[in-house]
């Protein structure tokens, strides 16, 4: 694994702690709370975003496919063996999340968004230890 996944992967699980840490218990309790409204969706844009990067890199570096979508970045890894067909899913539907978030879609409910991070930060943390576990893994015998 390069220096640069390397780094994305530490940073991506450096902002899962942040937003873990921030998120509000009950999760009702963001919508009188702009400001840990706003930074949770704001590191939630930047972590899909830097796990986004992460994949384009892998694709590039390993000659995949160039994806029409962000959704299909993940897809592509999952046929390529780096992650799995139900993680790339999950982080499909967390890029789909990033494009709320990011060009703030009426659809976004920050009470929802607080009440399903925890399994949206699972996928990416799913997602990162896929990527290290298939990215170091020693090759095949052969």
């Amino acid at each position: 694994m390069g220096e640069l996944l390397i780094r994305k992967v530490l940073l991506c699980r450096d902002r899962i702690v942040k937003i873990r840490g921030a998120l509000p218990d009950p999760p009702e309790a963001i919508a009188g709370d702009e400001i840990k409204e706003a930074f949770v969706s704001f590191h939630l844009l930047l972590l899909v975003q830097d796990a986004l990067d992460l994949a384009a890199h892998l694709i590039a570096e390993q000659g995949l496919a160039i994806p029409s979508s962000q959704r299909e970045s993940f897809s592509a890894l999952a046929e390529a063996g780096f992650v799995a067909k139900d993680t790339a899913a999950a982080m499909g539907q967390m890029a789909s999340l990033r494009n709320r978030i990011a060009h703030t879609y009426s659809s976004l409910d920050p009470v929802r968004m607080v009440r399903e991070a925890p399994l949206g930060l699972e996928a990416v943390s799913r997602f990162l230890d896929e990527i290290v576990l298939s990215t170091t893994a020693a090759p095949p015998k052969g």
